[in-house]
């Protein structure tokens, strides 16, 4: 992708939130293009959002460098170099800017957070021992590229400055350095082993870069929709990591979730666009639910005049747990998924290009949801090597959560506790743990204080969150508990150490199998409970009474 310095920006018009913008006379001035001889070109998808909303008088050189060729014979060679920097959307959304690189919440917990928050689990599918995990880290959202780029590469993109850590992220390759440049597009294994910040997810090398999609948005010109292959696209999600990364610069743009023609809300996350409009997810969550309050209609506007397919959704209505959803989802296309039948692929080996329900999210908004779908297609992700029952696989299922929780349907999204309200009624652009500002989320007026009638105070909203978090650990206690008495028995049986029939069996696996991607779907969850309670301790308690009544009918049948 081409690089430039930064353009002098026109005066914005107040965007969706209200941002506040500086005043024209201090910006540089800049020749403005004629927009209608832009249009005649771009004149459906990009007329047509350019010319509403808060952005419509933003002249096409705010945010593109147009060489003079162009203008007069556009083609692939001089096309213009658009602009996805933080700094800038900032010189006119100065104050959300400070925000984004704003440190001082991330101090602030790392000051607080002695002794560090950990979660203690069993490893029932590995040695069967207990693993501390330190899941709560909270990273800046300004350099989540650069920590992928750095954690999960075997220790060849490294910080050219260590203590460069600790800091709202510089654009990716002012920040790291590529110490073993002759590996070319493939990341070799090393001596110095990848890491993760996901515990549930492989610590080894990235080994996709599809997952750099909803790390940065970069290079999002550069695929055909959903990834696939196209001669005319430079980019499919199952290109080397290298190749990738190279064509990117900067973290989780501006325009990830505003459109910077339009200046509305809007999902450019292909998988998420996907689960919202496909007719395979008819029955989802979602669709089933869209135009209440909580569920905000999208409309699908196909982009571009790059000679492949690209498509955008614009939300009628601002819905951060859509918008922030984009990334914390768990879709389904990097799965692979086997036949119960035979247990054959149910797609090609590697396929980019899948699409209805096994590339988006179905909305589960509990794993049993999930589970049932995907079992009920008698289907299944892989096998548990100690018990051999099939089994489920887990991600991230943040959105998903949310949004069927009774928050989501009241319409409270992520930013409402994630971002803090100032005195002038706005939401800072500061993504952190809603632990270090309860008085500006929780407990504000507008949720649990005055006039709502709960009339909480800070201390209060602390308090509940951390009565949440330990029935939260109580109930996953007790999952434990009971699988591992399932697996004890289910290993027993593998071996031939024990005859169950065949009905007792089949329940029994079917429980555990459900247990396994019950903790798996929760594990994932870093609030520990907190993003929907009541549906927590609902499925908890469901899985528990099944893994029980399971285990203790095969014991009663065992021959």
């Amino acid at each position: 992708m081409k690089t430039a310095k930064i353009p002098s920006l026109l005066l914005l018009s107040l965007s969706l939130f209200s941002l506040s913008a500086v005043a024209a006379d201090t910006l540089p001035a800049k020749d403005p293009v004629n927009t209608n001889q832009c249009f005649g070109c771009h004149a459906s998808a990009i007329k047509t959002l350019s010319t509403r909303g808060a952005h419509k008088n933003v002249n096409c050189v705010t945010c593109h460098d147009i060489p003079k060729e162009h203008m007069s014979a556009p083609s692939k060679e001089n096309r213009p170099t658009t602009h996805f920097e933080y700094a800038a959307c900032g010189q006119c959304h100065t104050e959300q800017h400070k925000d984004i690189m704003d440190p001082k919440y991330h101090y602030e917990w790392a000051l607080k957070n002695t002794p560090p928050t950990y979660a203690q689990f069993r490893d029932l599918t590995g040695d069967n021992s207990f693993r501390d995990v330190q899941f709560r880290l909270p990273r800046f959202h300004s350099s989540i590229v650069t920590d992928l780029a750095n954690v999960r590469s075997d220790g060849r993109y490294q910080y050219k400055k260590y203590t460069d850590l600790s800091k709202p992220g510089a654009p990716l390759w002012e920040a790291l350095t590529d110490t073993r440049p002759e590996e070319g597009d493939k990341i070799k294994p090393s001596k110095t082993l990848s890491l993760t910040w996901r515990p549930q997810k492989g610590r080894e090398i990235m080994g996709r870069s599809d997952c750099l999609k909803c790390k940065t948005n970069d290079n999002m010109l550069d695929y055909a929709y959903l990834g696939k292959r196209d001669p005319k696209a430079p980019l499919a999600f199952d290109d080397p990591d290298h190749k990738v990364l190279k064509t990117v610069n900067n973290s989780f743009n501006c325009i990830t979730c505003h459109d910077p023609h339009s200046a509305e809300p809007r999902i450019v996350f292909d998988h998420l666009i996907e689960a919202m409009s496909h007719k395979d997810f008819k029955d989802s969550n979602y669709q089933k639910n869209v135009g209440k309050t909580g569920y905000p209609k999208i409309e699908v506007i196909e982009m571009g005049v790059r000679g492949y397919p690209r498509k955008i959704a614009i939300l009628d209505k601002a819905n951060s747990n859509y918008m922030c959803g984009q990334c914390h989802q768990g879709h389904n296309r990097s799965e692979t998924f086997y036949k119960d039948s035979d247990g054959s692929l149910a797609h090609e080996k590697n396929a980019i290009d899948r699409n209805g329900w096994s590339v988006g999210t179905y909305f589960a908004g509990n794993p049993l949801e999930r589970w049932n779908l995907v079992r009920g297609l008698g289907l299944y992700n892989g096998i548990d090597k100690a018990t051999g029952v099939k089994t489920v696989s887990t991600d991230h299922y943040h959105m998903e959560t949310v949004v069927a929780s009774k928050h989501g349907q009241a319409g409270v999204g992520c930013t409402d506790c994630h971002f803090s309200k100032k005195e002038n009624g706005t939401l800072e652009h500061q993504p952190s743990l809603p632990t270090l500002k309860y008085k500006n989320t929780c407990a504000r007026s507008d949720c649990h204080g005055n006039p709502n009638g709960d009339n909480w105070s800070e201390g209060q909203a602390a308090y509940m969150v951390a009565t949440i978090q330990q029935r939260y650990r109580i109930h996953k206690e007790r999952l434990e508990r009971y699988g591992l008495a399932a697996r004890d028995l289910l290993i027993k049986a593998k071996v031939g150490e024990v005859k169950i029939p065949d009905d007792q069996y089949k329940k029994l696996q079917d429980a555990y199998s459900l247990y396994l991607h019950t903790t798996g779907f929760y594990f994932s969850d870093y609030s520990k409970g907190v993003h929907d309670p009541s549906g927590f301790e609902e499925t908890s308690s469901y899985v528990i009474k099944n893994l029980r009544t399971a285990t203790a009918e095969a014991q009663k049948a065992v021959k």
